[in-house]
């Protein structure tokens, strides 16, 4: 399985890209590997972000990006509620087959996969950006001096205590749903999401779950479910929300950037040599 995957992305890139000229350098410095799937309109989602957001006057100011969008990957709450750990090898080879082809960092657009970050991690020598600690990281650059966040995630992220975890290490307590909430709105709405079904009752059980989280003292509403931003509306709440799949988006043109500026100066700097 693994091979015919791999062949069937090698035939894809090989009729994606230009032929080049003899010796001529097409492939570009940097590369954008997202592992999606975890739903499918979550990953092109986040492509549509990063499109969205990206300054660009033309084709090629934008970010060269391979996405494998790997569905078949085991439902990661119930892997996490059950111990099972038959999802790794899943999550491996996805991180492992965008290094193959290429991809020089990694964005992962689910919330509860980074449970398994370390083992991704360490599968590929490119970075995986952590898109729990970035979005907690830029919650509290927005917003200094918070004391207290309301996170609406899937009951497997709030389970892992991921989140909990990066902002108590940033003096900062989160608020999450009772587990009637959580069960009855906020993974009611997130099945539906994924399944394309009413959105605008989607729309009505999020905000219903974000308002109470308000009431209970949130100063800020995190949305930690990359489904939960397609159909959470912020304006049902009066606090600041911050959505963790746009601060991916931003955490990848930034490391893009970033990776494009030190090959360009590695680059020099072997040419001044020769």
């Amino acid at each position: 399985m693994k091979k015919g995957l791999i062949g069937l992305l090698a035939i894809f890139l090989m009729a994606a890209l230009p032929s080049p000229a003899a010796g001529a350098e097409v492939l570009p410095r940097a590369i954008l590997g997202i592992f999606g799937g975890m739903g499918p309109e979550a990953t092109a989602n986040l492509y549509q972000t990063i499109v969205e957001i990206t300054p660009a006057a033309q084709d090629q100011d934008h970010v060269p990006t391979l996405i494998f969008s790997f569905p078949q990957i085991p439902d990661r709450t119930t892997s996490i509620r059950t111990g099972d750990r038959s999802i790794v090898p899943y999550l491996v080879e996805g991180v492992r087959l965008l290094e193959k082809s290429g991809a020089t960092f990694i964005a992962i657009p689910c919330n509860t996969a980074h449970y398994y970050y370390d083992d991704m991690q360490k599968a590929v020598r490119i970075p995986i950006i952590h898109m729990i600690r970035e979005a907690a990281a830029e919650t509290l650059k927005r917003h200094p001096g918070i004391k207290t966040v309301g996170l609406l995630a899937t009951s497997g992220t709030i389970a892992t205590g991921l989140y909990e975890k990066e902002f108590r290490e940033r003096g900062v307590a989160v608020l999450v749903p009772d587990e009637g909430q959580e069960s009855d709105l906020v993974m009611r709405s997130i099945e539906l999401i994924k399944a394309r079904r009413d959105r605008e009752l989607c729309r009505e059980l999020l905000g219903q779950a974000g308002r109470d989280l308000v009431r209970r003292g949130a100063q800020v509403v995190v949305l930690g479910c990359t489904e939960i931003p397609l159909a959470f509306d912020p304006a049902t709440v009066d606090v600041p929300v911050v959505n963790a799949s746009l601060v991916l988006a931003e955490a990848a043109l930034r490391l893009y950037q970033e990776q494009v500026r030190e090959r360009a100066s590695a680059d020099l700097t072997v040419h001044l040599k020769s």
